[in-house]
C-alpha cells in the first residue's frame, strides 16, 4: 500500500476512534488522536497541501519536544483546531501574550506593532522567536542568542527595501549604515572575533520588544535614558559619569553655552561606531568631540603645543580626556577635579614625570583676548603685536619712500635729450 494511502487510512482511524459525529477528541493528557498522525507525517501533509517541497505545516513531535513548548500540548496554542478535524476555517492560534504577557505588552507599545498594523511588514513573535521551534535565548539555536541577534536584526535593517522606505531622512544616515558599522565596533569584534556573549548585541541597547525611536521619551536610546542603557553593563562608568558635571547636567536639563543638551555616552563614543579607546581612529577624534560642545576651549587648544602636535598627528600627545579624564568631567573649581589647581602636578605627573608648582603654570588653554582671566598673556599679547604692527609699519612706509626716493633720482640723473634736427632747417 502506497505511504500516502497508509496515512490517509490513520487519519480515518482517528476519526472513528475519536468519535463525536467524525469529529477528532483532542486530549490533553495524551491519549486518544494526536496531531501527529498528519502534522508528522511528511508525504500526508505534501500530498494535503498540494505542494511539492514539504509544507510549513509539517510538525513532528521530535521537533517540537527539545524546544522551549515542549511540555505544551498542540491545543495550547492551536485550540480551535484541536476541537476537531476537519479544521474550521479561519482557525488562528492563541497569541504568544496570552502566556508571555509583558513581552506581549512591551511589543503591542512598540515601533514593530505600529508597523505591522500599518504596513505589515515588521517583525512579529514568530519573525524573531520562530513558530514551532522556540528555543531560549541562551540556546545557541535560538535567533535571540547573543551571537545571531545582529544577523536577525539584519535580516530588516540591512535589508535594502526596509531601509530604503523608513530610513531615507538626512538624520536617520547613521541607521542606514548601523549593522554594517556594528560588526566593526569593539560590542561587534567581540561577539564575532571573540565569540564574547557578554558583548552587547543590538537588544541590549534597544531592547528585545519594546523598540522605540530615539526621540520617544519611553525609548532605551532615548538621550536622557542612554547612560542608564550603557551602564547596565558598564555600572562603573555609569556611577562615576553621575558625579561628573556632564551627569549633573543631565539630570537637570542644562544647556551648554552653545545651547548644546548635555552629553551622554554616544555624543562621545557614538552609537554603532564605538571603537576602544586605545584605537588611532578615537586619538583622532576625541578632540573634536569635545570641541563640538567648547568650542571656545577647543580654539584655544590649538594654539597651545599640545594642539600643534596634535594637529601634526601625533597620538601621544595630550588630549582634553588626558587632562580632563574620560568621564569624571568637573569644573577646575571642584576639589575633586583633575584640573583642581591643587591636583594640577599629579595630572601633569602623568605624562612628564617631573612636573612641579611651576611646570603647572602652563596655560593649557590661555586666551589672549580674555584680559580679565589672564592679564599678562593679554598684554604681551597686546605688546608684541603692537610691535609687530608698528615695525611693519615703519619698515613698510620706508620702503615705500624709499622705493620714491629711487624713483626721482633715476629721473634726475637721466641725460638731457638731445635735440632733433630736421632738413631745410
Amino acid at each position: 500500500m502506497p505511504r500516502t494511502s497508509r496515512s490517509l487510512g490513520w487519519v480515518m482511524l482517528a476519526l472513528v476512534l475519536g468519535g463525536g459525529g467524525g469529529t477528532v477528541a483532542w486530549a490533553q493528557g495524551g491519549t486518544g488522536v494526536e496531531c501527529q498522525l498528519c502534522h508528522g507525517d511528511r508525504d500526508f501533509m505534501r500530498a494535503a497541501s498540494g505542494q511539492d517541497t514539504t509544507p510549513r505545516l509539517y510538525v513532528t513531535d521530535s521537533l517540537v519536544r527539545d524546544t522551549r513548548h515542549g511540555r505544551l500540548a498542540c491545543g495550547s496554542c492551536h485550540p480551535q483546531q484541536a476541537v476537531g478535524y476537519p479544521h474550521g476555517a479561519g482557525a488562528k492560534a492563541v497569541p504568544c501574550q496570552t502566556c508571555h504577557a509583558q513581552a506581549g505588552l512591551d511589543w503591542a507599545g512598540s515601533i514593530h506593532a505600529r508597523n505591522v498594523a500599518d504596513r505589515g511588514d515588521a517583525p512579529t513573535c514568530v519573525s524573531c522567536h520562530g513558530s514551532h521551534t522556540v528555543y531560549g535565548a541562551d540556546d545557541r539555536r535560538s535567533p535571540t542568542y547573543a551571537l545571531n541577534v545582529a544577523s536577525l536584526c539584519g535580516g530588516c535593517h540591512a535589508d535594502p527595501r526596509i531601509v530604503g522606505t523608513y530610513f531615507m531622512a538626512p538624520e536617520e544616515a547613521q541607521a542606514r549604515e548601523a549593522v554594517g558599522q556594528y560588526y566593526q565596533t569593539v560590542h561587534g569584534a567581540a561577539l564575532t572575533r571573540a565569540g564574547l556573549v557578554v558583548s552587547a548585541t543590538c537588544n541590549d541597547c534597544h531592547g528585545a520588544h519594546r523598540v522605540l525611536p530615539g526621540e520617544e521619551a519611553r525609548s532605551s536610546v532615548n538621550r536622557q535614558n542612554i547612560a542608564a542603557t550603557c551602564g547596565v553593563c558598564h555600572a562603573g562608568v555609569l556611577e562615576v559619569y553621575q558625579g561628573s558635571a556632564h551627569g549633573a547636567a543631565l539630570r537637570e536639563r542644562r544647556m551648554g553655552a552653545g545651547g548644546a543638551p548635555a552629553p551622554v555616552c554616544t555624543d562621545c563614543h557614538t552609537s554603532h561606531g564605538i571603537v576602544r579607546a586605545s584605537d588611532p581612529r578615537w586619538f583622532a577624534g576625541v578632540v573634536e568631540e569635545c570641541g563640538a560642545c567648547h568650542q571656545r576651549l577647543y580654539q584655544t587648544y590649538f594654539d597651545t603645543y599640545h594642539g600643534k602636535a596634535t594637529k601634526l598627528g601625533f597620538g601621544l600627545t595630550a588630549k582634553c580626556s588626558d587632562c580632563h579624564t574620560a568621564h569624571d568631567v568637573r569644573p577646575a573649581s571642584d576639589p575633586q577635579s583633575s584640573v583642581y589647581p591643587l591636583n594640577l602636578v599629579a595630572t601633569c605627573a602623568r605624562c612628564h614625570p617631573d612636573a612641579n608648582a611651576n611646570f603647572v603654570q602652563y596655560y593649557a588653554h590661555g586666551d589672549v583676548r580674555d584680559r580679565a582671566r589672564y592679564p599678562v598673556l593679554f598684554w604681551v599679547w597686546a605688546l608684541m603685536t603692537t610691535l609687530l604692527a608698528s615695525v611693519f609699519l615703519f619698515f613698510g612706509l620706508h620702503t615705500v619712500l624709499w622705493v620714491g626716493r629711487l624713483a626721482v633720482n633715476r629721473v634726475r640723473s637721466r641725460p638731457p635729450a638731445e635735440p632733433v634736427h630736421r632738413e631745410g632747417a
